[in-house]
């Protein structure tokens, strides 16, 4: 039994650092923007009013914005272009969660993305924005189409399906046109990395 046990944290300690290695490389890789963009990034104001959609958040994994093509056996399954939301990582197992109150527009899978839940909400303007999240595990999505949710209500956990390379949630915000927007500034109050 101990040596199971040992076996299990020498491979969660094995994720752990592999992922800030992974972390590091997306990070490095990001810091070739241009004048302009570093420009608008710095604009970006980080009031952080929206929950965390990831119960143990550790880190984030991959920024919005371009990233390097990532590969799969051999086989492009992601990068190349404009990563559109977060991969947020928590501890392994860990459970999804709404991050305003609002009403499943979508869950299910849709193919890249894996099992997924799409949210609608309304902002304290009257505006509305949908909050989207993928890769969950299978089985795991708690919600269905129609469905009023709460804060900090759980819809899945965090997986690996779709095309994922390892265990995460994939975390994007949307407006009202669906057009899909740097999520970081509604769930941190500063800039993060």
């Amino acid at each position: 039994m101990r040596r199971k046990l040992s076996i299990i944290i020498g491979i969660i300690i094995f994720i752990l650092i592999l992922g800030c290695t992974y972390t590091n490389q997306i990070f490095s890789s990001n810091t070739s923007n241009t004048k302009t963009n570093k420009i608008e990034q710095a604009e970006i104001i980080y009031k952080g009013k929206l929950a965390m959609p990831i119960e143990n958040f550790i880190t984030t994994t991959s920024k919005f914005g371009y990233r390097d093509p990532i590969y799969k056996d051999g086989v492009q399954i992601s990068g190349g272009k404009l990563h559109s939301g977060l991969d947020l990582c928590g501890s392994l197992g860990s459970r999804v969660m709404a991050v305003k109150d609002g009403e499943v527009t979508y869950a299910g899978w849709q193919s890249g993305y894996g099992n997924c839940v799409e949210i609608k909400h309304i902002d304290e303007q009257g505006n509305i924005f949908y909050s989207f999240y993928g890769h969950m595990r299978d089985n795991s999505l708690c919600v269905q189409n129609g469905q009023n949710v709460i804060t900090g209500q759980v819809i899945g956990v965090q997986g690996s399906t779709g095309n994922s390379t390892g265990d995460h949630l994939h975390f994007e915000i949307r407006t009202e046109n669906k057009e899909k927007v740097d999520p970081a500034p509604y769930i941190f109050t500063e800039k993060e990395g």
